[in-house]
């Protein structure tokens, strides 16, 4: 006889969430807390909702799900995390697209009946890797805006004749000092497989251990094209009856993270001599304008990424 599976939606918010049982019955509420969650699955178990006929679906966000994660995976439950745009997706179907916290969790346990988000792997390496990386972009981007600051500031000093104030400069060598001591860091975490991805033409430290950080396990992954699609580098296509109209845009529905770092990876290898300047130069041939060519590359890099990480073995340039 076959095992019936119980489905649980759950909407999290920074100091609540709401549950979803069933459709029949109305979602709880329960605080994001130790006590809350201990609470939530004193819930589950009273509604004979085991540790083995149970999948439990969450939305991902900031930081929020990440102590109900960890805390099902020590209980031994399954639980799944959901993209957003997946949610918003199905929100949108609704004649009614009604909001809330309640009616959400509903949502995300739809999703999850229909097969959606990926099984949450608790690796304690990933999140830190991830936070470092958060932590370093966060960094640059402010290095970057006292930068362009401080030559506004070099231009009115070369203006007046005198010295205005060398804040601005005491800020950026800090901000440097400690980007580079965060790049150093990265390298304890996921080690070879940073290595591994290196190996492959215009991916360095950054992109390599974002991809650890973003992907987590590669063999979420079957096939590349599911990669690309995680990506948002997938072409999109409109279709109505049967007319399809396909423009050569690109999803964008993805991780923008892993989309940037590619754009700017694929963007230095087509300078260089290697196999993507070669596919590179052949899509120009071919008529392609330079955006269209450079995603085209995008995806070859994606693929090349795929393979080499389920491998496990670098990249043979």
């Amino acid at each position: 006889m076959q095992k019936t599976i119980n489905f649980v939606g759950i909407d999290m918010a920074k100091n609540d969430f709401y549950a979803c049982l069933k459709d029949t019955v109305e979602p709880r509420k329960f605080n994001n807390d130790t006590t809350g969650i201990k609470s939530f699955f004193k819930h589950l178990l009273k509604n004979d909702f085991q540790k083995g006929n149970t999948i439990l679906g969450v939305e991902s966000t900031a930081s929020y799900h990440l102590k109900l994660c960890i805390d099902t995976m020590e209980r031994d439950y399954k639980i799944k995390v959901i993209n957003p745009l997946i949610i918003k997706k199905q929100n949108q179907t609704d004649l009614r697209r009604v909001k809330n916290d309640k009616k959400d969790s509903r949502l995300i346990r739809f999703c999850l009946i229909g097969g959606a988000g990926y099984l949450f792997n608790n690796d304690p390496e990933a999140i830190i890797l991830k936070s470092l990386i958060r932590q370093r972009d966060s960094l640059v981007f402010s290095k970057l805006k006292f930068t362009r600051q401080q030559a506004d500031i070099r231009l009115k000093e070369k203006c007046l004749k005198q010295s205005i104030s060398p804040v601005y400069v005491e800020i950026i060598n800090v901000l440097e000092e400690k980007i580079n001591l965060l790049k150093t860091e990265l390298r304890l975490y996921r080690p070879k497989e940073q290595y591994l991805l290196e190996s492959i033409s215009g991916i360095g430290p950054i992109t390599a251990a974002s991809f650890i950080s973003e992907v987590e396990n590669i063999n979420r992954f079957k096939r590349p094209e599911q990669l690309v699609a995680y990506a948002g580098i997938d072409p999109r296509v409109h279709q109505s009856g049967t007319s399809i109209n396909g423009k050569g845009y690109i999803s964008k529905r993805g991780n923008k993270i892993l989309r940037t770092r590619l754009f700017n990876a694929a963007s230095v290898a087509v300078l260089h001599d290697n196999m993507f300047k070669i596919f590179f130069q052949k899509k120009k041939g071919e008529g392609k304008p330079y955006r269209v060519a450079l995603v085209a590359t995008m995806r070859k890099m994606t693929h090349v990424i795929h393979a080499v990480w389920t491998r496990g073995t670098p990249f043979v340039k």
